[in-house]
């Protein structure tokens, strides 16, 4: 069976990406990191979506912690820009997919423009009714991940991206893990053949809660260092799979979706954001997980996730930590 460099490599060969960087996990530590084309261990890539899974963690930290903050607690209270019909949304709604935002409104949105978190919420409040009653039914949404973030921001009078980093990204030791800034880095996409920077987005775009971080692999290691010990107790709820208000499983839980495999319990996400392409997979009842980040759009990174997660499966018994 190929080890991890030779599935990486031919990966990256097959796809194109200038870089791509991989970390691979066993029982929470280390075993493999590496980089390939212009990518390193320490390469630096946007999360694109992956960002998510900080977002819900960061809700449900303040939930244990910060007085008035739940996550079956209303968010109209501090959203006063929704509609009086999307009163019924709590935060929970938001991080699971339940709550029926519609997208046109945040779709809507100039990339190129700065927007102050009143005229992003309210932008997202005009793009029509729910699509659904909050929670009978599941749509995958960005723009709920946004108002998640504004609502944390103003019920806690801080923005969420400082409490991320005072949270989660300094006590866990994700050193360079930090909410994108105007130096964020910029990835490629493919046009008429060729490879070509993807297009500017404004800095206040660029830094919102469904998924706008900067990080490497190694954070992401240090990520799920965390998550397999004792701290991850603390956000063990974003793997309780969302069920609907029939009893209908969502198959996502808050910031992961789930499933069940030959793997046994599986958690993962993608990501796809100005040119990255990123992936995270946790077989969980194996013990074993895999980071994919890549700078090129509309690659397989998930793919190549479970490929180097299946082999840290495969060879559990036989391969010694590296790092």
């Amino acid at each position: 069976m190929p080890g991890f460099d030779e599935i990486a490599r031919q990966w990256e060969a097959a796809n194109g990406a200038p870089a791509v960087s991989i970390a691979v996990m066993r029982g929470g530590r280390l075993i493999h990191a590496g980089g390939y084309g212009a990518g390193a261990q320490d390469t630096l890539y946007q999360t694109a979506s992956l960002g998510k899974h900080f977002t819900a963690a960061l809700a449900i930290l303040l939930a244990r912690s910060w007085p008035g903050i739940g996550l079956d607690e209303a968010v109209s209270a501090y959203l006063p820009e929704l509609p009086p019909d999307w009163n019924g949304i709590k935060l929970r709604h938001l991080l699971s997919h339940t709550a029926g935002v519609p997208p046109a409104g945040y779709n809507e949105l100039d990339l190129a423009r700065d927007y102050a978190d009143a005229e992003i919420a309210s932008a997202i409040a005009s793009g029509g009714p729910l699509e659904f009653a909050p929670g009978e039914g599941w749509r995958y949404s960005n723009a709920g991940y946004v108002l998640a973030g504004i609502a944390i921001g103003r019920r806690t009078g801080r923005f969420y991206g400082d409490l991320l980093r005072e949270l989660i990204f300094e006590p866990l030791g994700m050193a360079t893990a930090r909410v994108n800034g105007p130096d964020a880095p910029i990835g490629y996409e493919r046009a008429d053949g060729e490879l070509a920077r993807a297009g500017y987005v404004s800095p206040t775009l660029n830094r919102v809660a469904d998924g706008a971080i900067t990080l490497t692999v190694l954070d992401l290691a240090r990520w799920e260092e965390a998550l397999s010990g004792p701290w991850g107790l603390q956000v063990s709820e974003m793997f309780e799979e969302t069920s609907l208000r029939n009893g209908e499983p969502t198959g996502y839980g808050l910031g992961w979706s789930l499933s069940k495999s030959d793997h046994g319990r599986g958690a993962e996400h993608e990501g796809l954001w100005q040119g990255f392409s990123t992936a995270m997979v946790r077989y969980m009842d194996e013990g074993v997980s895999a980071v994919v980040l890549a700078n090129l759009a509309d690659v397989d990174a998930i793919g190549l996730a479970h490929a180097l997660a299946a082999t840290a499966g495969a060879h559990r018994t036989s391969l010694p930590p590296t790092s």
